[in-house]
């Protein structure tokens, strides 16, 4: 016994000796960078994150799980319904569906990067003309997608320019934004630009009511618009920013390359924490509905904790109670 333990040892230091110094050392493999997160407005326990090569995650309360996903290209965007209807979408015209328990491959009617996804909540304030239940994507080479509950169509683009954002209301208003300050404008179902206001990358869009947008993108750049065209915000910082969320014009998150993630609350933005991730691609948070009434100041809040989602498949949370949480941080 002693001998074939002298043997296994001898054996093991002859096989050290025949590894090369110079024989390169290889890293583990980053995690993922995650595109996209979202979910339906009050489903703050049935949240999806998605990412580089399919990668779909699940939150339910507890922790972060890894979903089985049937493709490998990178996802860019998530949006859902309800528990039992969300899409994803991504690179090569890709698009999942779930339908509560798994996710499936939907026919797509282009093969360009799909990059933003938008949906109409059920439970949106303002008056159903975009039908609740509908999606809108955007994507490379202005691509616009459209479903109303019938299947995926394509929309006529007024642009040919790659397009990162989308954002709609259920009054049946929509922009798009993208690469060279490309900003588009849906309204009576037909879509057309909108006179440049700036060159740099738009990369997000969002809105909670008319007259109330908010655009973000490259070098630090912010714009709103309030019915009278749109003008520069003051940023505090001049990094590229990715996505952009609030719950109205008070209430506002940005996020992206920035070392900070910022916030509006109606008069300045300011940064509020840390970025953790090398970059956040995006933003989510559920939005509640306030009954309306003469001389209020907000129609709707945040009624969830905000989410922040990046690089390395880093995930973080800005809490109603103000705290700022690390959740997933695999690296």
């Amino acid at each position: 016994m002693l001998r074939s333990s002298n043997a296994w040892a001898f054996a093991l230091l002859a096989l050290l000796a025949a590894c090369d110094e110079d024989d390169p050392v290889i890293p583990p493999e980053d995690p993922p960078n995650l595109h996209g997160i979202g979910s339906y407005n009050g489903g703050e326990f049935s949240l999806f994150a998605v990412g580089d090569g399919g990668t779909i995650l699940n939150y339910r309360g507890i922790e972060w799980r890894e979903m089985t996903s049937p493709t490998t290209n990178t996802l860019r965007d998530v949006s859902a319904l309800n528990t039992t209807l969300a899409y994803a979408v991504g690179d090569a015209g890709t698009i999942l569906r779930y339908n509560g328990t798994s996710w499936s491959k939907v026919a797509s009617p282009t093969t360009k990067g799909l990059r933003s996804l938008w949906a109409a909540q059920v439970s949106a304030p303002d008056t159903l003309v975009f039908g609740a239940g509908t999606f809108l994507a955007v994507g490379t080479g202005g691509v616009i997608l459209l479903n109303d509950g019938s299947g995926w169509v394509e929309e006529t683009s007024p642009t040919t320019e790659d397009l990162d954002g989308v954002w709609g209301l259920t009054g049946g208003e929509a922009y798009a934004v993208g690469k060279n300050g490309a900003v588009i404008h849906r309204s009576g179902g037909v879509w057309s630009s909108v006179a440049a206001f700036t060159s740099s990358r738009l990369r997000a869009i969002w809105a909670d009511k008319p007259l109330d947008w908010f655009a973000v993108g490259d070098n630090g750049e912010i714009w709103q618009e309030r019915g009278s065209g749109w003008t520069a915000m003051v940023s505090p910082r001049s990094e590229n920013l990715h996505d952009v969320f609030g719950s109205d014009s008070a209430f506002v998150f940005t996020a992206g390359e920035a070392d900070s993630i910022l916030f509006y609350d109606g008069f300045e933005w300011t940064p509020i924490a840390p970025r953790v991730a090398d970059r956040l691609d995006a933003v989510w948070a559920t939005v509640c509905a306030l009954p309306s009434f003469p001389g209020a100041a907000r129609s709707a809040l945040h009624c969830s904790n905000t989410y922040f989602a990046g690089t390395t498949s880093v995930i973080t949370r800005f809490t109603l109670l103000g705290s700022y949480e690390i959740m997933n941080d695999p690296r």
